[in-house]
């Protein structure tokens, strides 16, 4: 079975992404965590993240602007 890059999860307020390690390096996820670490809080478990924006913001929008983000940093490198 084929997990899903980004899966949110509404009744945990909670989203998972999967971040393939072989196009994705870690400095750039690592980057992105810093960055969001204010407006969320975040779990990491090698390439897979849980993410649990704070109070009023939108889960599934958080979720797709990290996984965005971080693929905007890798572009730019």
């Amino acid at each position: 079975m084929k997990m899903e890059k980004i899966k949110i999860l509404k009744t945990k307020n909670q989203v998972r992404l999967l971040f393939n390690s072989s196009f994705y390096k870690t400095e750039f996820i690592d980057a992105a965590v810093k960055d969001f670490e204010k407006i969320c809080r975040i779990h990491r478990l090698d390439n897979i993240l849980f993410i649990e924006p704070n109070e009023g913001l939108d889960v599934e929008t958080i979720g797709y602007e990290f996984y965005n983000y971080v693929l905007c940093l890798s572009k730019n490198s």
